[in-house]
C-alpha cells in the first residue's frame, strides 16, 4: 500500500483553499490547516510535513520570518518543498521569497487546473529529501555582454542561489550552464533572477535564480541528480 503523503495548507482562507482542494481531496494525502504561521510552527517543531502551502501574506507574521524558522538545520521541514500561494497584485513581493525558503510562487486568480497542476508537480517532481540540498559547483551565467563564472551555494528543483558580486535587476533572464558529477554533459537553460541577498541578514553574498526551462533532455538528467539525495 503506497504512503499516505501530509501536506500543511497554511493561512488559507475556505474561498481560496476550495481551488486547490479538488486535487488535495485523495487518498494518497492527509491534509491538515491552519490559520495562522504561529499555529503550524508549533506543529512543525515536532512533525515532518510532505509539501507546505502558505498564503501571501500571513495573517499573524512576517513570511520571511516563518519561512527562515522553517529551513533552520534542526527543522523538520528543513527540506520541504514549500509553495507560496498569492493573489496576481501580490506575486511580484511573494516572488521575492523564492530563494529564501520558498521553492515557487502559485497566483490564486489563475484557473483552478492551473493551480492544482503546480501542487501536482511540486509534489511529484520535488520530494521531501530531494527539494533542498547544499550544493557546490562552478555555474556560467551567459548574458548579452556578461559572462562570469560563479559557485552554488544552495541548489533545489525550482532555483539556485549563487555567489556572485554582481548584480542583476529582478526579472532579468540569465542564460546559465553547469556540470554534475559524473555526467560529462552539462545542464543547460534559463533562469530569472529573483532576490539579491542581504548584508547583516544572509550568510551569502549573491543571487537567487528560478529556473525558466531547460535545453534538451537537461532538466530530466538534472532531477535525476537531485533524486540522489
Amino acid at each position: 500500500m503506497q504512503k499516505r503523503r501530509n501536506v500543511l495548507v497554511i493561512g488559507v482562507d475556505t474561498d481560496d483553499f476550495g481551488r486547490v482542494a479538488p486535487f488535495l481531496a485523495r487518498d494518497a494525502f492527509d491534509v491538515d490547516r491552519f490559520p495562522s504561521g504561529t499555529g503550524a510552527l508549533e506543529l512543525i517543531a515536532h512533525v515532518e510535513i510532505e509539501v507546505l502551502l502558505v498564503r501571501y501574506p500571513l495573517p499573524d507574521m512576517d513570511l520571511g520570518v516563518f519561512l527562515q524558522t522553517v529551513r533552520q538545520p534542526d527543522s523538520q521541514c528543513y527540506r520541504s518543498p514549500i509553495l507560496i500561494l498569492a493573489e496576481a497584485t501580490e506575486s511580484t513581493e511573494a516572488d521575492t521569497y523564492i530563494g529564501r525558503g520558498a521553492n515557487r510562487t502559485l497566483v490564486l486568480d489563475d484557473a483552478e487546473e492551473t493551480l492544482q497542476g503546480a501542487v501536482s508537480s511540486l509534489l511529484d517532481v520535488a520530494p521531501r529529501k530531494d527539494a533542498r540540498f547544499l550544493a557546490r559547483m562552478e555555474i556560467k551565467l551567459g548574458g548579452a555582454k556578461d559572462m562570469i563564472l560563479c559557485q552554488t551555494e544552495n541548489l533545489s528543483a525550482s532555483g539556485m542561489l549563487i555567489r556572485t558580486d554582481r548584480r542583476y535587476d529582478q526579472g532579468t533572464k540569465i542564460d546559465f550552464e553547469f556540470s554534475l558529477p559524473d555526467d560529462p554533459r552539462p545542464i543547460v537553460g534559463v533562469a530569472e533572477a529573483m532576490r539579491h541577498t542581504m548584508v547583516g541578514r544572509d550568510q551569502i553574498g549573491g543571487i537567487g535564480v528560478r529556473f525558466l526551462s531547460f535545453s534538451g533532455d537537461s532538466q530530466r538528467r538534472f532531477e535525476a541528480y537531485l533524486r540522489r539525495f
